[in-house]
């Protein structure tokens, strides 16, 4: 008979502690937010982003001017490209020399992210935090593999090692291309605005563009 109220003693005081647990977790998340709500809690998760130097001006957190723009890449993926060069070529101008082609198809490593500029900033407007960031581009466009397809030479129109070079570099110009196309600077803004809400505790985080300074006359 005395095991029931033991037991019922025992329930009450699990329940009491799980209480305890949860209201402390619920207060570190509080404290949390406050942190990051904070300019110098700004200032600080605006470093842990784009990991430069940082000050507060006027209220905002920004990163400090600098000679050299560093960049913030947060996409990296592998991309390939195939193009192709064909060159017709006539000796003593009239009698074709016949016509050289060369098919070939470049692997890439693309980076994506932005510019860390001057004006790049993270505040607070009305309890919304604004991050201000340039628009997102492609950062680098790297060759790891180079493959030829296909090779033909005219019978006086040999393929040579600046066609090679030529080819390589409208490969990796129209590369570039085809990642701004790809839809991977959409990705880039998503990346950037996740990234914010998690080291801010917000479920709301605003991307806005830096206002562009006008040259005093």
């Amino acid at each position: 008979m005395n095991a029931q109220p033991e037991l019922w003693k025992t329930v009450r005081w699990a329940c009491v502690l799980a209480v305890l647990v949860l209201l402390a977790w619920l207060g570190l998340r509080i404290v949390d937010r406050s942190v990051g709500g904070t300019v110098s809690g700004l200032e600080k998760v605006l470093g842990a982003i784009t990991g430069s130097s940082t000050r507060i001006v006027e209220g905002r957190a920004e990163i400090s001017e600098t000679n050299q723009i560093s960049e913030l890449a947060l996409i990296e993926m592998k991309m390939s490209a195939t193009r192709s060069f064909e060159n017709e070529a006539y000796v003593l101008r009239y009698l074709p020399a016949g016509t050289k082609r060369l098919i070939a198809r470049g692997e890439y490593r693309v980076t994506a992210g932005y510019k860390l500029e001057p004006g790049v900033s993270l505040q607070m407007e009305n309890g919304v935090p604004i991050a201000r960031f340039p628009e997102p581009q492609i950062l680098s466009v790297e060759l790891t593999a180079f493959k030829e397809l296909d090779e033909s030479d005219g019978w006086a129109n040999k393929i040579t090692g600046g066609d090679r070079e030529q080819l390589i570099r409208e490969l990796t110009i129209q590369m570039r291309q085809e990642a701004q196309r790809s839809g991977v600077l959409d990705i880039v803004e998503s990346t950037l605005r996740t990234r914010l809400q998690d080291l801010l505790g917000a479920g709301q985080v605003k991307v806005e563009r830096p206002e562009k300074k006008v040259p005093s006359p």
